[in-house]
């Protein structure tokens, strides 16, 4: 009976109806934006884990480029005389087999490889022994370039 009184008393329907509307309001609004935050939330992180691998990317290209360049000079220096001019070369040779120690992780076993490559072929004497190496060094090089493990 109540609720009959209730149907009937257009201002009782009417503050009924408004009270149901602000209560789903109370509830469903919270929820809705819980879904749309966590969904913005989503997309925020795959840009930042984006932007983040391509920046590790960009700086791996830089380091493998860095890397092939002072390689190829060093080589080439090592390998266009018998005996290179100590006094002349060696401060190049020298600047130069400091960068290559500081580019390549010793700790890492596929970049030790290339290290060791190229330090054996600047403690050689003699031109032919060097080039006989160019073959390990290459595939060093490559094997280097394609390892995803830099440390």
């Amino acid at each position: 009976m109540l609720l009959l009184e209730i149907v009937h008393d257009p201002k009782t329907v009417v503050a009924f109806a408004s009270m149901i509307l602000a209560f789903i309001g109370v509830v469903l609004g919270p929820l809705v934006q819980l879904r749309i935050g966590s969904k913005q939330a989503a997309a925020a992180q795959r840009a930042v884990d984006l932007t983040g691998s391509r920046a590790i990317a960009t700086m791996r290209l830089e380091w493998m480029e860095k890397l092939r360049d002072t390689l190829s000079e060093f080589h080439s220096i090592l390998m266009i005389k018998e005996n290179v001019d100590k006094e002349k070369d060696a401060v190049k040779l020298s600047h130069l087999g400091t960068e290559i120690d500081l580019l390549l992780n010793q700790q890492d076993e596929v970049q030790k490889v290339l290290w060791d490559i190229t330090d054996k072929i600047y403690k050689c004497e003699a031109i032919e022994e060097r080039q006989e190496m160019d073959e390990e060094l290459v595939s060093a090089g490559v094997r280097c370039s394609n390892h995803s493990g830099r440390k």
